[in-house]
C-alpha cells in the first residue's frame, strides 16, 4: 500500500473518532438530528420538509445501536467517511494513487467534513451522495457499462429521496455532457433510459405521496428561502454572502494548498478536455447555480446548504494547480491536515463545555419526565401528543417514558402522519418559547386552549454558569375531554 493512502486512511479515521466521541459532551442531541430520528419513525415517504431517506437511515440505525444518542454522531462520521471513499475513487479516474490519496486528503480542510457534520441530517447524508452519483456517472460516461449506469440512475433516484437540491448535482452534469458535446451520444443510448426508469421508479412513491399531501414539502421549502428581496441589493449582495460562506469554510483547505503549491509547483498540465471539463463544472457548477437562485430570487440562502457542493474542490485544485509530488510533501500534508483536524475538534469540544446554549445543556430526559407530570397532574392519564415547534416536541417523543406523538406547531396538516381525530380526542401538551408563540395555538384552538403557565429551566456548563429560561406550556383540552374530566 502505498504511503499516501496509509496516512489517508489513518487521517479519515482519526477524524472518525475524534468526531463520534467529542459530540457525546453535549447532553441533547442537535435539533435536525433529533427530527430525522421521529421522520423515520412515523414517516413513511415524505416529510413536511424534505423526502424521507434520511429518516430512515437516522431510526433504523439509531434502534439498531440500542437508541444512544451516540449512534447519530456515528452515522454522521460514517457518512463523512463514505463521502471521502467516493471522492478517492473519483480521483483515482485522474490521479496515480499518491496523487488521488493528497487530493482528497485536502478535504479535511472544509468544515462539513467534520465539525459542522456532527448534527446528523440530509445534508450530511449528501456527503456520501453526491461523490457517489458523480463517480458512477463519470464510469458510466467514459466507460458505458450497463451496471455503472444503472448504479447511476439508482444514486439519482436516492439522492432526490434524500434532498430536492441534488438537481443541482444533476444540472450541473447536464452542463458537462453539453460543454463535452456528448449529446448525441446520450440521447442515443438505450442505458441511458434505463438509468432513467431506475431513478423514478425510485423517487416515484415519494412524487404519488406529495400529491397526496397537496405537496407540502414544496411550501416548506419556499417558506424557508423567503418570499425574495424587496430590494434590488437582495439579488446581489445574498449570493456573494453563499458564496463567500463556501471560501470560508474552506479556507483552511485553501491556505494549506496556497502554501504548498508556491514551493512546489509543477509545471505539467493535464490535457485531456473531458476531464478539465467534468472536473471545473462538477467543482464550480453546483455552487454557482445555487447562488443563481438567489440572483434570480432576492432570497437569501443559508450558507449549510452548500455541505455537498464543496466535494470536488480537492480534486480540482490539485488538478488544475499541480504539486511536484515527493516524499515532503507526502509527509507535510498528512501533517497539515491532521492539525487542522485537531484543532476543529478542540473547537467543537470548547463549544459543547462553555456554552449555556439549551440545544446543547439541556438535560432531555428530566426536561421530559417534568413535562409528563405536568399533562398527569392536570389529566390523569399518559401523555399521547407534544405539541409545540420542533425542538420541544421531537425531544419528548424520543425521550418521553412512552410513546409520545409530536404535532409540530400544532398543525394536524404539517403533521399528515398522524389522526387530526385522535389528535383532538386525546388533547396534548403545549409548549411555547415566549408568549406570541403562545398566542398563536389559542388563535387557532381557541378556548380548548388552557392560558400559559410559566416554568423556570436552569442550564449550566461544565464550568457552572448558568443561564435560567422561561418555558411556557399549556393544555390543549377539547371541550368534550374538559366535560368528561
Amino acid at each position: 500500500m502505498q504511503k499516501s493512502i496509509k496516512s489517508l486512511f489513518c487521517l479519515t479515521l482519526y477524524c472518525f473518532v475524534l468526531f463520534s466521541f467529542i459530540p457525546l459532551l453535549r447532553l441533547s442531541l442537535p435539533m435536525d438530528t433529533q427530527e430525522a430520528v421521529v421522520w423515520g419513525k412515523y414517516c413513511l415517504w415524505g416529510t413536511t420538509k424534505h423526502p424521507p431517506f434520511s429518516g430512515w437511515i437516522a431510526y433504523d440505525f439509531y434502534k439498531m445501536l440500542g437508541s444512544k444518542d451516540g449512534a447519530l454522531y456515528i452515522l454522521s462520521q460514517l457518512c463523512a467517511v463514505c463521502g471521502i471513499f467516493y471522492i478517492y475513487k473519483l480521483a483515482r479516474c485522474f490521479f496515480d494513487e499518491n496523487k488521488a490519496a493528497l487530493a482528497t486528503m485536502l478535504q479535511f480542510g472544509i468544515i462539513y467534513y467534520h465539525f459542522s457534520a456532527v448534527e446528523f441530517n440530509v445534508n450530511v447524508l449528501s456527503l456520501a451522495l453526491w461523490p457517489m452519483c458523480a463517480y458512477y456517472f463519470w464510469q458510466a460516461y467514459t466507460k458505458n457499462k450497463l451496471t455503472d449506469w444503472l448504479l447511476f440512475g439508482l444514486t439519482v433516484g436516492i439522492n432526490l429521496l434524500n434532498k430536492y437540491v441534488s438537481v443541482l448535482l444533476f444540472g450541473s452534469l447536464v452542463v458537462f455532457v453539453f460543454a463535452d458535446k456528448g449529446v448525441l451520444r446520450i440521447v442515443k443510448n438505450i442505458k441511458v433510459y434505463l438509468a432513467f426508469i431506475i431513478a423514478l421508479t425510485v423517487i416515484a412513491p415519494h412524487l404519488w405521496w406529495m400529491y397526496q399531501t397537496d405537496f407540502e414539502t414544496l411550501n416548506y421549502f419556499a417558506s424557508r428561502s423567503g418570499n425574495g428581496s424587496s430590494a434590488w441589493w437582495g439579488h446581489l449582495v445574498y449570493p456573494l454572502k453563499f458564496l463567500s460562506a463556501q471560501i470560508l469554510f474552506a479556507a483552511a483547505m485553501i491556505l494549506t494548498y496556497l502554501v504548498l503549491y508556491r514551493k512546489n509547483a509543477d509545471k505539467k498540465q493535464n490535457e485531456n478536455r473531458s476531464e478539465k471539463l467534468f472536473i471545473a463544472i462538477t467543482a464550480i457548477a453546483p455552487v454557482c447555480l445555487f447562488a443563481l437562485t438567489s440572483v434570480i430570487s432576492g432570497n437569501a440562502l443559508k450558507s449549510m446548504w452548500g455541505f455537498p457542493c464543496l466535494f470536488m474542490w480537492g480534486v480540482a485544485l490539485t488538478y488544475f494547480y499541480p504539486l511536484n509530488i515527493n516524499e515532503k510533501i507526502q509527509q507535510k500534508l498528512p501533517m497539515v491536515m491532521c492539525v487542522w483536524v485537531s484543532l476543529f475538534a478542540v473547537g467543537y469540544a470548547m463549544q459543547c463545555l462553555l456554552t449555556t446554549s439549551p440545544r446543547f445543556t439541556t438535560d432531555v430526559k428530566k426536561f421530559s419526565a417534568r413535562m409528563e407530570q405536568k399533562w398527569k397532574e392536570t389529566t390523569g392519564k399518559p401523555l399521547e401528543y407534544a405539541a409545540s415547534e420542533v425542538w420541544y416536541a421531537d425531544m419528548l417523543a424520543l425521550y418521553g417514558s412512552n410513546e409520545i406523538k409530536p404535532m409540530i406547531w400544532m398543525k394536524p396538516k404539517s403533521n399528515p402522519w398522524f389522526d387530526a381525530d385522535d389528535f383532538k380526542n386525546k388533547g396534548a401538551l403545549i409548549i411555547a418559547n415566549d408568549e406570541g408563540e403562545y398566542n398563536n395555538y389559542k388563535k387557532m384552538y381557541g378556548e380548548d386552549v388552557t392560558p400559559a403557565q410559566k416554568m423556570t429551566v436552569e442550564f449550566k456548563n461544565y464550568f457552572a454558569k448558568t443561564k435560567i429560561k422561561e418555558v411556557l406550556y399549556g393544555f390543549y383540552l377539547p371541550k368534550e375531554k374538559k366535560n368528561a374530566k
